[in-house]
């Protein structure tokens, strides 16, 4: 029996950004009702409180 080489990554998921670094870029996406602060929205989707 032959031993496989192992993936480095889960089959059928490609790297989101290519090997490239990303540096989030956030922008006011809406505000929040629930603590009355604002939720700004990177282009990748990560959406975060304001400080």
């Amino acid at each position: 029996m032959r031993s496989l080489p192992v993936p480095a990554r889960p089959l059928g998921r490609a790297p989101r950004w290519r090997g490239r670094l990303h540096l989030h870029r956030f922008r006011w996406a809406a505000d929040d009702a629930f603590s009355g602060s604002s939720l700004y929205a990177c282009r990748c989707g990560v959406v975060r409180p304001s400080p």
